[in-house]
């Protein structure tokens, strides 16, 4: 055990090590999947797989700030949850409601400035806990460190369809026009609007499922959002998992990069402005820079 906890340490540095070397994704969400699998696993009850997730969802946010990530979007609860037994929504509830009090009280929250918002149709939600969302919002709301940002209640193609309704309603009062609307519009239009960047660069999902269950299809469909799918369920997603998964969006990016050059280089020796043999030269001396990434 002892050996492994080196070995595991040892990794961790080294990951770190190569990661801070790169772009760091400034917004980063994540689907929080297989609280109730793993609990199955260890034949516990589900509502301790909720508690062991939400403990992960606090590292979670300590590896965000160490990394200098600066925001973050979490699935804790989607509009599909609601079709779960009435028992374990209560908890899950209970559970949110308990964390978000946690966070506006945490020392860490205020010494890091972190605003906390919630995303989604909140109005769906028991009173306790919209009052506990209404508690951490007012106690962060002038903050502009990391933002955190908790959708519940949250189903993307309803805020899409949302979106879509209050922008036709605005055409037909006559303070939009049809034609003014465009990406920047739709986005304005949006549950983060205001709240979280419309664009995230990373998206998480645990649990091993490789979709993305309809979350953020507007934010996260950009031609730069890199996806990571991994099997640990949340409550056993480690730093390591966190890590690994940057290290793929690093990794993306600097193959973007090398795409684009070599489209460009293609596009300049077309034109008859470069040579192709000097423009090879050129990118081979590009690409004998490390790999982010390398090493495994």
């Amino acid at each position: 055990m002892f050996f492994d906890n080196v070995i595991y340490r040892g990794y961790e540095r080294l990951l770190t090590g190569e990661i801070r070397k790169h772009r760091i994704p400034r917004h980063i969400a994540v689907i929080m999947d297989g609280n109730r699998r793993y609990a199955d696993r260890l034949g516990i009850v589900r509502n301790l797989g909720h508690t062991y997730g939400a403990r992960t969802t606090e590292w979670f946010l300590d590896w965000c700030w160490e990394l200098g990530v600066k925001q973050a979007t979490i699935y804790a609860f989607s509009t599909e949850n609601f079709s779960r037994p009435k028992p374990e929504r209560a908890k899950i509830f209970e559970i949110i409601a308990k964390k978000l009090d946690e966070l506006a009280d945490d020392p860490r929250t205020h010494e890091r400035r972190m605003k906390v918002s919630a995303i989604g149709e909140t109005h769906l939600l028991p009173a306790h806990l919209r009052n506990a969302i209404r508690r951490v919002e007012d106690a962060t709301c002038n903050y502009d460190g990391i933002h955190l940002n908790i959708a519940v209640a949250y189903g993307g193609q309803r805020e899409i369809l949302d979106a879509v309704q209050d922008m036709a309603r605005k055409v037909r009062a006559g303070k939009l026009r049809a034609d003014e609307i465009d990406e920047s519009v739709v986005s304005r239009h949006l549950y983060t609007n205001g709240v979280a960047d419309s664009d995230v660069d990373l998206i998480i999902r645990t649990g091993g499922d490789i979709r993305t269950s309809n979350f953020l299809p507007w934010q996260a469909n950009g031609s730069e959002c890199a996806a990571y799918f991994c099997a640990p369920f949340w409550p056993e997603f480690r730093k390591i998992d966190f890590l690994r998964a940057i290290r793929v969006y690093q990794m993306r990016e600097h193959e973007q990069k090398q795409s684009a050059l070599i489209r460009t280089a293609n596009m300049l020796a077309a034109c008859g402005y470069a040579e192709m043999g000097d423009v090879i030269s050129h990118l081979r001396g590009v690409t004998r820079h490390r790999h982010p990434g390398q090493s495994r």
